[in-house]
């Protein structure tokens, strides 16, 4: 049995989750909105990441810096050529180094397996960082909602062999090639959270 304060941390993990994977969507108006409930869940789950959170918002806050992190996120997570942090898990965890590796068809079973099913409109693989981050989002989620263990083995099997092994490269990459301080932030936050 989970206590309240074990189903309170839960809960704003979960809410952790969906909020890190909004903010690697390209930046638009909502994001001061999205970094306000992020500040929000981190007053209990882990206030000393809050500063970091401040220094994204103060980056955000007008139209002519939210160019600039589109044109950040751009150079980092879609090219035109190389990708600066691929958001990819399978560029970090396959030997190849490509997208839509092994690793991306097993992470895509364990969505199955957590009865999930990929829109046919999802334009990125399913080991992208977006999916990933609301994949634990959902297992946290429906382990709150039916009090199924096996949702917080799924997750924990899926943080130790797939996210949690890749995030590390991921936030070097960033912090190796952002200009932006914003996404140098995001990725520490992630880090942490994952």
């Amino acid at each position: 049995m989970t206590s309240s304060v074990g189903i309170q941390n839960l809960t704003q993990t979960a809410n952790a989750y969906k909020l890190l994977s909004l903010l690697y969507g390209p930046p638009s108006e909502e994001l001061e909105e999205v970094l306000t409930h992020l500040e929000q869940t981190l007053q209990s789950l882990k206030p000393e990441l809050i500063p970091l959170v401040l220094e994204m918002k103060t980056l955000s806050d007008s139209e002519s810096k939210l160019e600039d992190l589109l044109v950040d996120h751009t150079r980092l997570f879609i090219g035109p050529f190389d990708l600066l942090a691929p958001p990819y898990g399978s560029i970090y965890l396959d030997d190849q180094r490509q997208v839509m590796g092994d690793s991306t068809m097993e992470v895509l079973q364990l969505y199955r397996q957590a009865g999930l099913i990929l829109s046919d409109d999802l334009k990125q693989p399913p080991d992208y960082i977006v999916t990933e981050l609301e994949f634990v989002y959902y297992l946290i989620g429906k382990y709150l909602e039916t009090g199924d263990q096996q949702r917080l083995a799924e997750m924990e099997t899926f943080l130790n062999k797939y996210l949690g092994k890749w995030i590390g490269e991921f936030t070097n990459r960033i912090n190796e090639q952002a200009k932006n301080i914003f996404y140098k932030n995001l990725a520490h936050l992630t880090q942490a959270i994952v």
